[in-house]
């Protein structure tokens, strides 16, 4: 749990991604698959057990009931209804079951909950509170019990006197999605300050580091640096915090991938998506121009 009385450690723990989520409440919701196994995969790592279901195959709340007891280990005698999930969920905070001390708290993650609402809006809604409910109670167990929906449904009625937020999402789904397709393009934009020597020597390392990288993920092919417009050049200069190096001018390098299955040689890239973490293929007397790439979104061809 959180400890307040230690204000170095509590600060820390105020960073956690389990802080984001619990101090807004116990139920979140998420748009997407990906947000939802982002956020299951950051709790794991801080050690809570974490439940998963995916609600898409569920026909009816019987459904639902089933997959509860087998994922949480109800007992056998459950009711399967909602006063018996209310029963039941008690007990998986005070840890008798679905639980475990040992870990940082109890996590229920549902894929697909939209499946349910469009079944029956208000038993989804009652599945929602009775959670939040029996989170309190875990509470004072100091038993973190979070409880997170993939659900487009944006007006779930308040559940345990809070509504239902939208969760935290620290992570960046990737754009194009995994795997990259064979019709997908992504083109990206370098800028840095040097002279031509020093641009021409910057190419050159770029292509070796990145070489294995891009040739496993597609087709791929980085342009001879080129010099930015006046106008873009301007721009830059204006906004940064100290002047351009002395004896360098503003050089541009395009970068194009497309999926493996395109053979086609690429024709000049234009602006797009960052392919990674720039700095770390900047030579030692090269400045690169940092939070200055253009994205856009990956087209297909």
């Amino acid at each position: 749990m959180f400890d307040p009385t230690d204000r170095d450690l509590f600060n820390e723990q105020r960073q956690r991604f389990d802080w984001s989520l619990l101090q807004n409440g116990t139920v979140c919701r998420y748009d997407n698959g990906f947000q939802l196994d982002s956020a299951c995969t950051r709790l794991a790592d801080l050690g809570y057990l974490v439940h998963r279901i995916d609600a898409h195959p569920w026909t009816s709340v019987g459904d639902m009931h089933t997959a509860f007891a087998e994922t949480m280990s109800f007992p056998s005698y459950y009711g399967r209804n909602l006063d018996a999930l209310n029963d039941v969920l008690s007990d998986v905070a005070g840890f008798d079951y679905g639980s475990d001390p040992a870990s940082s708290g109890t996590v229920l993650a549902i894929a697909g909950y939209d499946t349910l609402a469009e079944m029956d809006r208000r038993t989804a809604g009652v599945v929602l509170d009775i959670f939040a409910v029996q989170a309190r109670l875990a509470a004072l167990y100091a038993h973190p019990m979070l409880c997170l929906v993939e659900s487009t449904v944006t007006d779930y009625p308040a559940v345990g006197g809070r509504s239902v937020s939208f969760g935290s999402v620290w992570d960046v789904e990737p754009d194009p999605p995994a795997p990259f397709h064979d019709g997908d393009l992504v083109e990206n934009v370098l800028r840095i300050y040097a002279d031509e020597a020093g641009a021409d020597k910057y190419v050159a390392e770029l292509r070796q580091v990145l070489a294995d990288t891009l040739t496993v993920l597609g087709r791929w092919q980085i342009l001879d640096p080129a010099l930015a417009s006046e106008r873009t050049a301007a721009f830059h200069a204006e906004h940064r915090q100290e002047p351009p190096p002395s004896g360098t001018r503003l050089w541009e390098i395009f970068i194009g991938l497309r999926g493996t299955g395109d053979h086609h040689h690429p024709r000049r890239p234009t602006r797009a998506r960052s392919l990674g973490r720039r700095t770390a293929f900047r030579p030692t007397d090269i400045q690169v121009l940092r939070g200055r790439n253009r994205g856009s979104r990956a087209r297909s061809t």
